[in-house]
């Protein structure tokens, strides 16, 4: 005997669905303001830190660009990279100098803040959670159009304890930790402002745990660009220039 399809009341619409989104999108906007207002003012880079840092990026432009140069530029400009990146001129520091301790004073203090940020967070997100747990547990809001296996259906029915009901159909709570995850792409397009979404991308793993990329173990920068030279090097020229009379000849006569 099949199960009977559920009936949902038109109201649910707008008594939990747009709430619950309204009130997600609130919150990131208040947490991405709070963020600006306690974070701490930017230090000053080295001047040295910032050459290299702006030559490794010119380089990584001039090989992902090198096709619209003519050919003479383009030999200048590779024999220019691999010498500035290969004579060590760009570096910071001495690469032969022990690495930088990070539990010393400047990187205490990143940890600091970080823990402070990951732990205001994580106290945001609780409240959010509850007060969601509280007014709307337990609603059937919506039906995906689209068929899904049974591994989706603790995902999308959080909070409703019916094993016969089709995957298809999505609780109230589900609904809030699938648009939870989409505020990255939503803060982006309403606000064109990609630096909105992805620091509420990094809010957002620093609350489940994960490692900001900075955090990670990174190669030295003399290897970088050592790397970075050698693809230089073994370019193989091919611009969209060459025979490019001829092209427009073709097109227009």
């Amino acid at each position: 005997m099949g199960v009977p399809d559920l009936i949902i009341d038109p109201a649910l619409k707008y008594w939990v669905l747009v709430p619950i989104s309204i009130a997600l999108l609130v919150f990131a906007l208040l947490r991405h303001t709070i963020a600006i207002l306690t974070s701490p003012s930017p230090k000053l880079q080295p001047l040295a830190k910032f050459r290299e840092l702006e030559g490794l990026k010119s380089a990584q432009v001039f090989k992902r660009n090198y096709w619209v140069l003519p050919k003479h530029d383009f030999i200048n400009r590779q024999s220019l990279h691999v010498k500035r990146l290969t004579d060590g001129s760009l570096l910071a520091e001495d690469p032969n100098n022990e690495p930088q301790n990070p539990l010393d004073s400047n990187g205490m203090d990143g940890m600091m803040d970080m823990a402070k940020g990951q732990f205001g967070n994580m106290i945001a997100q609780t409240a959010m959670m509850s007060w969601v747990n509280f007014f709307f547990m337990g609603f059937v809001l919506m039906k995906l159009p689209f068929p899904l296996t049974l591994r989706f259906k603790q995902m999308l029915q959080n909070g409703v304890a019916t094993d016969d009901l089709d995957v298809r159909w999505v609780s109230s709570i589900s609904w809030y930790f699938i648009a939870s995850m989409g505020l990255v792409s939503v803060m982006n397009v309403l606000f064109n402002d990609e630096s909105m979404g992805e620091q509420l991308q990094q809010q957002m793993m620093l609350q489940g745990g994960q490692p900001p990329p900075m955090m990670l173990g990174a190669p030295k920068q003399d290897k970088v660009m050592l790397a970075e030279a050698n693809d230089i090097r073994i370019i193989s020229y091919e611009s969209v220039l060459d025979g490019v009379e001829q092209r427009v000849v073709e097109l227009y006569s």
